[in-house]
């Protein structure tokens, strides 16, 4: 499959690199690449992860450059640290595939107003995950895994300070010891905004 050949060299991936990713030996790759087999539906899935396309895509049914689907993991608070809630997927939103390619993405909904004027109650955001930011990136930062929140991070020589957009909230500050003890984490930093106009 001349596709996989393609989406193998817009990754930057050597055969053998591709192989080892999926847990097959190279001349499993070159054998896809010159259409002698075709992957099983459990490296179907793999490679479409890998790629960070649709199936489709692989098989060419779909266009590489089209939208990639991932989903929204429920809702993170723009407010306090709250409650991961522990929700089934029921929707997708689309990225690009540019965008795609630099990093494991999810989205998520934000509920509460800390984060005003620019990220609103009910705004789908996009999320790189990464467990370390930049200094004055938007992030999602959760505590002990069970609680998240949106803020701007602020990093500090004695801790992190969450700062809290909207003048009405409290920012919030952990120290160095309760960063580890916690401990405190980032799950990831924000992409892209999304928000349906009514």
């Amino acid at each position: 499959m001349n596709i996989i050949k393609d989406l193998r060299k817009r990754a930057k991936l050597s055969q053998i690199e591709l192989a080892e990713l999926c847990g097959v030996h190279q001349t499993a790759v070159s054998q896809w690449e010159k259409g002698r087999t075709n992957p099983d539906t459990d490296m179907l899935i793999a490679l479409s992860e890998i790629f960070h396309t649709s199936i489709g895509a692989i098989l060419g049914l779909d266009s590489p450059d089209d939208p990639v689907m991932i989903p929204v993991k429920g809702y993170v608070q723009a407010g306090e640290m709250t409650l991961i809630p522990d929700e089934d997927i029921c929707e997708y939103t689309a990225i690009s595939p540019d965008l795609s390619q630099k990093g494991d993405f999810c989205a998520l909904r934000v509920h509460g107003d800390s984060m005003l004027p620019v990220f609103q109650d009910n705004d789908i955001i996009i999320v790189r995950r990464q467990g370390s930011a930049d200094d004055n990136s938007i992030v999602i930062a959760v505590e002990g895994n069970v609680k998240s929140t949106l803020k701007r991070l602020k990093i500090q020589d004695n801790g992190i300070l969450l700062i809290a957009e909207n003048p009405e909230f409290d920012s919030i500050f952990y120290t160095n010891e309760q960063v580890k003890k916690l401990p405190v984490r980032i799950f990831g930093v924000v992409a892209e905004l999304r928000r349906e106009f009514r």
